[in-house]
């Protein structure tokens, strides 16, 4: 989840700034970061390798990270509806998370059919293969399905499922009513 900068008063460190720009970074569409990437080499045309998005923005000094943080969170809050491909449903429920013989049980904060935000403190790392278990109300047995980690924040996981799960019949998660 990205965070709102609308009146944060704890100050982020530089290196969350840097993380979480390479973050939003990774979900703009190659023709926003092309014109990103062209606004960043007019205030830095000294750079040599000015087809590298990332040396532009470690050029930056903290105060100017810290401005391009502001603005694209604000572009990521306009746009994040349509970035996601299936969209998410809160449903607080366990999820148990087996790993080399140690099983933890996490809740899930939301979930969608093609992927779950999990809250956790737990140590995970982008592209971590896990497999999950869970019951829904409408699925008479547990759930077991596998995915991969695809954000990591102080908030939890998401995780990208292998395959889409659905309800019974092949319906979607949404008409999976909690009793």
């Amino acid at each position: 989840m990205i965070p709102s900068m609308a009146n944060n008063k704890d100050e982020i460190n530089i290196y969350e700034v840097n993380a979480l720009l390479f973050q939003i970074i990774s979900y703009m569409p190659e023709a926003e970061r092309r014109e990103l990437q062209s606004v960043l080499i007019d205030k830095r045309p000294e750079i040599e390798n000015r087809k590298n998005l990332s040396l532009l923005i470690s050029s930056l000094s903290e105060a100017e990270k810290r401005r391009l943080l502001r603005k694209l969170v604000n572009w990521y809050h306009s746009k994040s509806i349509e970035l996601r491909e299936y969209p998410r449903k809160p449903f607080p429920i366990p999820v148990e998370h087996s790993s080399n013989g140690v099983s933890c049980v996490y809740f899930i904060q939301n979930i969608s059919n093609g992927g779950v935000f999990i809250r956790t403190d737990g140590n995970f790392h982008i592209s971590q293969k896990i497999i999950l278990t869970f019951s829904l109300p409408t699925v008479e047995k547990g759930i077991k399905v596998s995915g991969r980690v695809v954000r990591v924040d102080s908030q939890g996981i998401g995780v990208k499922f292998d395959e889409l799960i659905t309800g019974n019949q092949g319906s979607s998660i949404y008409s999976m009513n909690r009793t």
